[in-house]
């Protein structure tokens, strides 16, 4: 009805364009699927297919409304057999289907191969990561020795320094003792001649060691020997009596802790400045444990020993030592000079005469409100007083604390105590609470040492 209202030269050119379309659709080359459609599943590949095959048939229609429309409408090449074929309802759907269950394998060992790719370059990289791993371990141990290393290095140079430190701080303290005993024997009245400053350690050391060897010929008659024939042979009492202590007695530390007890006996002196502090004599010094503790304290003191070993043994370490017989030693000091006389464990070795002579020397050389302090091994323990006591050789009766106490009373000093020092220790006490344990552990296992002390 339209090609009827047309004009005959309008209606004839609309009929060749048809013709033109149709002949174009039946010669046109098979489509192909882009390759973004390959990978699609088949549901979308029949679809983009299917509106590839329609958009002609609408671009076709809507060129039907006008001249300007379907002159624009590019050409479209003909579908193939196989876009035919896929067009068919349900066997295009099928073919699809066909088509990738046969390019399963395929697919499936390409994606194999893939993921056996992938393992190996996984496995390399663990095997990198491994390795980096055991590099940076061995990396850290090395740096590890290395800083030890470098701290022993360290260590080794601060130890140097320290030993270094340490032996001039000896050194200095040697010096210093060595000096200190110089000017305490100028004060003593023990050096007139004066010596030069270069020379003053080495001389005065020497000077101490020829008067100590000259005064021995003088105290021979006071040093009795047994028998004549032990006078006159190899035997050197000194040295054994050197070597004795060193078994018997202890420990210089051991023997400086007990002597601790006695510092505060000393308050007197220890609380006056440094240039009034008066001397204190220790009569047989022995290895001079308690002239060290006492420049630890910074008191005067002085040795006096019979012994020449022991004398020398004391010079050695900087001590300030004569070798001398004490009592004669106390009674040549001006009255009221000294400010303590000490003496530990020997009053035992002196006769009765001698010891009352060692009280009224000390006496003498006291100044008012001096204290001597003589420590002594205690009778009253039954082990020490029968048995322990004897140890020693040259140990002549012990003495009992209430007779040293009298003594030192009825010598002239206005005050006397009795200090009980040294009990056994407690596993050697006996555990039971009875009174006959009580007793014992008293008897047997009480203070081993005793002192008495008296105050001019």
């Amino acid at each position: 009805m339209a090609i009827k209202n047309k004009s005959q030269p309008e209606a004839q050119q609309l009929a060749d364009k048809a013709s033109l379309i149709q002949h174009s659709r039946r010669n046109a080359v098979p489509q192909k699927l882009v390759p973004e459609q390959e990978n699609l599943p088949a549901d979308s590949v029949i679809e983009a297919i299917s509106t590839q095959d329609t958009m002609p048939e609408k671009q076709n229609s809507e060129g039907n409304s006008g001249q300007g429309v379907v002159n624009s409408i590019p050409a479209v090449a003909p579908a193939g057999l196989r876009q035919k074929i896929r067009r068919i309802p349900g066997l295009g759907y099928a073919l699809a289907w066909c088509n990738a269950l046969l390019r399963l394998p395929r697919t499936r060992f390409q994606t194999e191969v893939d993921i056996a790719n992938l393992q190996s370059q996984i496995d390399e990289l663990n095997r990198q990561l491994v390795s980096q791993v055991h590099q940076h371990q061995e990396l850290k141990q090395r740096f590890a020795q290395f800083e030890a290393l470098k701290l022993q290095q360290r260590m080794d140079q601060f130890d140097a320094l320290d030993v270094g430190n340490r032996l001039m701080q000896f050194d200095r303290l040697h010096i210093a003792r060595q000096l200190r005993s110089v000017n305490l024997m100028m004060r003593a009245g023990l050096q007139t001649a004066s010596v030069q400053d270069s020379d003053v350690v080495p001389a005065m050391t020497a000077k101490v060691k020829d008067l100590n060897r000259a005064e021995m010929s003088d105290l021979a008659p006071v040093r009795k020997v047994a028998a004549a024939d032990l006078s006159a042979s190899d035997f050197d009492q000194d040295q054994f009596y050197l070597e004795f202590e060193a078994l018997f007695r202890g420990s210089r530390e051991d023997i400086k802790q007990r002597l601790q007890v006695y510092l505060p006996y000393l308050s007197h002196i220890s609380s006056q400045p440094k240039e009034e502090r008066k001397m204190v004599i220790d009569v047989g010094c022995g290895r001079g444990e308690w002239l060290d503790l006492l420049d630890e304290q910074g008191i005067p003191a002085m040795g006096v020993d019979m012994n020449i070993s022991m004398v020398n043994a004391c010079l050695d370490q900087g001590f300030l030592v004569r070798h001398a017989d004490a009592i004669a030693y106390l009674r040549e000091q001006p009255a009221g000079s000294v400010g303590a006389v000490t003496g530990f464990q020997i009053i035992e070795h002196l006769p009765f005469e001698q010891l009352v002579a060692l009280f009224d020397a000390a006496r003498h050389a006291l100044c008012p409100g001096g204290v001597i302090i003589f420590e002594t091994p205690n009778p009253e323990n039954l082990k020490v007083g029968s048995c322990n006591f004897y140890f020693d050789p040259t140990h002549l009766h012990p003495i009992v604390p209430q007779v040293a106490e009298f003594m030192a009373r009825q010598r002239g000093f206005s005050h006397a105590e009795i200090l009980r020092l040294h009990p056994y220790p407690d596993d050697h006490m006996l555990a039971g609470g009875s009174e006959v344990e009580a007793l014992l552990n008293k008897e047997l296992f009480g203070p081993q040492d005793y002192a008495v002390i008296g105050r001019k």
